[in-house]
């Protein structure tokens, strides 16, 4: 709220002593059977939620917005308030109310973007990262947080250093980025807001900083906390992570004891434009999963599955040992059918054992996550035996070893939980004496109650009469009014209503005390008993979490198989030299849209021909035909099979695409400016083991500035970086390249002319393409007919100027002193005057039929008629 207001009620007053502490948060107040929301917050979740706004009571005069929904859809309503942007601070009561007294009340849970445990609220295919991110000076501390699994990753990054900074955000994608409140961060909070991250400004005093060392102590290992103290920057990420988790997750800090430090670079290095243009993990239509690259390799049985392999595909590796110890697995599991069966099975029960354990860690597991991992458990010693079997391969035999035994712990979760569902209770039956001994008290109290009703029925003659209980006025006798005339003078009336009389007696009292009791009792014991289950699962806490992470990589892998097996991948050779052997390849995605129409091609990019120039028309193939390069290295990374006749993929650093064409409206960037943007951080970044895309750079200007540029970078990348590089381009002038560079190769997108126009055969050979055939591209895209036929006749004329000379310009390198410069602007005057007439002339045509096609014949008077030609006249 805005301003402190004077609450008149001891009910606001206990309400607005709570709000202050969670001031940024929508507060959801529990009062009797529904949560209430009040003031500001009642009319922002009124109006999101699309429920009714009323008033309760009044404070100073004023009525106090009200709004509220029943306890038992409140998880449907924090799920929309969530995923709307909204932080939730959940306000319980937590005591049974007594007339005369306030409730007490506390928040049990704060629900941010960052911090989600519920299945419901979080996506089972994506990890749930929380971002704290320091900035200082000189340099930016980055903490990754899964919460799930307790892990925390971190890296340091120069100040400036935005383009490693976006990549880092695009790998981890955090649901929630907390900035400390501090002048330095502040204009942070505008620039991830920008990029589409839900950002919150966290409280950071230096006082915090005693508590954090303390915990950090206590959580890491001594090697962990000398990186820590190596960088100010991380240790003040680290504690402003520690502050927020304290106040809105405090239950999970004692479960974080891993953390990473990591390198950019210690995983192949992919930007954000290249994560987007190569449309790893979402596509770039709609940002959904659909025709991504993530989406084609998921084969995983669980969501845990699902979710290592995104991991691995926004960090591939750069060690070969690594990936081929995945790719061995893989190649097992490839060749084995009967074991791959088995796993599929036994793996499909195991479920998500990484969140079920994730919620038990963080005290938030029910009942039905206990039935689970006791089952998941159960299918081990199965899976255990279906590894051991797969005697070749050694890192299977790993997983194995990693699975351990917990067969404790599976005794006591079966002995623990109920499983009965006509009970609905938590703890099962024969698990805890007394709990028991209630149960039956409770049992024998309903059957004295049903004989209470039998009895009175024969004593009254009353034969409708009933027992009945509500939660106001507890047990009572419930009699029609017919039957009035028959009560006894024992019973005690306690409500009169339309049609019947409900009563009492001293009996019935006394059976319902017993009963209240018993009840109470019961239910504190199940509560008693059930946290100290929670306790004694808990220890094993550690032990789980390993084996939850060996399972999810187990699944990784055996997902990977299944795309090698079901599509006929290959494994390919991985070297370290500047080898890049691809032998009929395809895109992993299109290939499987259109089946047997795709066109294979292969890629050869060795030391005497690491950098191609690709040509030809529009829809011809090159775009496909430069990602599938991409991807095909980056699976391969990655430790996937790939769609290839065969592969030999040498180990890269990077990956850089610069292909499409989009704008940044939202900062004020053009087209061209992002296009040159993505152009120079290639140049900047690429090193010899980079592998480098680039598709039309140069097509966003005019066409000498686009052509100049396109040249310079390629001579740049060709001399300087000396990185296998994929270029496609228009500009046909470059191929002239070729005579200068003997690495530099030249091809192109085959095509041939028929009568019915291009034939597109979608082939990459050697050599240079007859054209781009835009004008045939534009006619088969369906451009009105007039537009095609005078397209032709200006691309006539054009080309009726003298290309050579323009090639000379293109490939001519540059002039050594004045004189030459000046022989050189002499020589081609008379061509740039020609496109400038031509330019001209085709503008004052365009101009004519502009005119012409808004005249409104309809209202045309003869006057109107002589001015139109006049100005036309004029014009000219």
């Amino acid at each position: 709220m805005s301003a402190e207001i004077q609450a008149a009620t001891p009910l606001m007053i206990q309400y607005q002593a709570i709000k202050r502490n969670f001031p940024d948060a929508l507060l959801l107040f529990q009062v009797g059977d529904f949560y209430e929301f009040f003031y500001d917050d009642a009319k922002k979740a009124a109006a999101f939620l699309g429920i009714t706004l009323t008033a309760r009571g009044k404070n100073n005069g004023d009525p106090i917005p009200l709004c509220g929904v029943p306890v038992h859809t409140v998880e449907f309503y924090i799920a929309k308030l969530v995923k709307g942007g909204f932080k939730v601070a959940l306000c319980n009561q937590l005591e049974a109310a007594t007339p005369g007294r306030m409730v007490e009340r506390g928040v049990a849970q704060v629900f941010t973007p960052g911090t989600l445990t519920d299945a419901k609220l979080l996506d089972e295919k994506s990890a749930s990262y929380l971002f704290s991110f320091f900035p200082l000076e000189n340099q930016w501390g980055l903490l990754f947080a899964e919460l799930m699994t307790a892990q925390l990753f971190a890296t340091v990054l120069p100040a400036s250093a935005d383009k490693t900074l976006q990549a880092e955000l695009s790998r981890f994608c955090p649901d929630e980025i907390i900035i400390p409140g501090q002048k330095l961060a502040q204009p942070f909070e505008l620039y991830f807001s920008k990029l589409g991250f839900y950002t919150t400004v966290a409280a950071y005093e230096a006082a915090q900083s005693h508590e954090a060392n303390l915990w950090t102590q206590q959580q890491f290992s001594h090697e962990a906390q000398l990186q820590i103290k190596k960088y100010t920057v991380l240790e003040s990420a680290l504690n402003l992570f520690h502050g927020y988790i304290k106040k809105n997750q405090e239950a999970s800090l004692s479960l974080f004891n891993q953390f990473t430090y990591y390198q950019p670079e210690d995983f192949l290095m992919l930007d954000a434009a290249t994560q987007r243009n190569l449309e790893l993990v979402k596509n770039m239509h709609d940002g959904s999963r659909k025709n991504s690259l993530y989406e084609h390799l998921d084969y995983a049985v669980t969501a845990m599955g699902s979710r290592t392999i995104k991991k691995w595909i926004l960090r591939p590796l750069v060690k070969k040992e690594a990936i081929l110890a995945r790719q061995e697995v893989i190649q097992k599991f490839v060749n084995d059918v009967i074991v791959s069966h088995a796993l599929k099975k036994q793996l499909s029960e195991i479920g998500d054992l990484e969140r079920i354990v994730g919620r038990i860690m963080v005290r938030r597991a029910m009942a039905n996550d206990f039935n689970a991992l006791a089952h998941a458990l159960s299918i081990l010693p199965l899976l255990r035996s279906t590894l051991i079997g797969c005697s070749d391969a050694h890192i299977v035999q790993r997983f194995a070893q990693q699975l351990g035994d917990f067969s404790e712990l599976q005794a006591l979760l079966v002995a623990a939980f109920n499983t009965d569902s006509t009970r609905e209770w938590t703890i099962k039956a024969g698990f805890n004496q007394q709990l028991d001994y209630l149960r039956n008290l409770i049992d024998d109290q309903t059957l004295i109650l049903n004989q209470l009703e039998q009895r009175e029925q024969q004593k009254t003659g009353i034969n409708s009469l009933k027992v009945r209980y509500n939660h106001i006025h507890g047990y009572y006798l419930e009699v029609t009014k017919a039957n009035t005339h028959l009560i006894p003078d024992y019973f005690i009336r306690t409500q009169s209503l339309v049609g019947k009389d409900r009563f009492t007696t001293v009996e019935l009292k006394s059976i319902e005390a017993e009963l209240l009791i018993a009840k109470n009792q019961v239910d504190q014991l199940e509560r008693e008993v059930f946290e100290k289950v929670k306790r004694d699962v808990m220890r094993y806490g550690h032990d789980l979490r390993k084996l939850a992470y060996a399972l999810a990589h187990l699944d990784a892998l055996f997902g990977l198989s299944q795309v090698a097996y079901n599509f006929g991948y290959i494994r390919p050779s991985i070297t370290e030299d500047a080898t890049l052997e691809i032998v009929n390849g395809k895109h992993p995605i299109i290939a499987q849209s259109v089946a047997h129409r795709f066109v294979a091609n292969s890629a050869f990019l060795k030391e005497e021909s690491y950098f191609w120039i690709i040509t030809g028309p529009n829809m011809g193939g090159k775009s496909t035909f430069l990602r599938q390069v991409a991807l095909i290295t980056l699976m391969a990374q990655i430790g996937s099979f790939v769609p290839a006749d065969s592969a030999i993929i040498s180990l890269r650093d990077r990956i850089f695409t610069r292909v499409g064409a989009g704008d940044n409206v939202a900062e004020g960037k053009s087209t061209f400016l992002v296009e040159m943007e993505e152009a120079a951080l290639i140049c900047q970044q690429a090193t010899e083991k980079s592998l480098i895309i680039l598709d039309e750079l140069g097509r966003g200007t005019s066409t000498f500035d686009g052509l100049a540029i396109a040249q310079a970078v390629v001579e740049y990348l060709y001399i300087t970086v000396k990185a296998p590089c994929l270029f496609a381009t228009h500009y046909h002038e470059l191929t002239m390249l070729q005579q200068d560079f003997p690495a530099l190769s030249c091809y192109y997108a085959a095509s041939r002319k028929t009568q019915e126009g291009i034939l597109l055969l979608h082939k990459i050979e050697k050599g240079v393409a007859d054209g781009s055939f835009g004008v045939e591209v534009a006619k088969f895209a369906g451009l009105p007919r007039s537009v095609v036929e005078r397209a032709q006749e200006i691309l006539d004329i054009l080309e009726g100027v003298e290309k050579a000379h323009i090639s000379t310009v293109a490939q001519r390198p540059l002039p050594s002193d004045n004189g030459e410069c000046a022989d050189l602007v002499l020589e081609n005057k008379h061509l740039v005057d020609r496109i400038e007439q031509l330019e001209q002339a085709l503008m004052q045509s365009n101009n004519l039929v502009r005119a012409v096609s808004s005249i409104d014949y309809n209202d045309l008077s003869p006057k109107k008629a002589f001015d139109i030609l006049w100005q036309l006249k004029e014009d000219r």
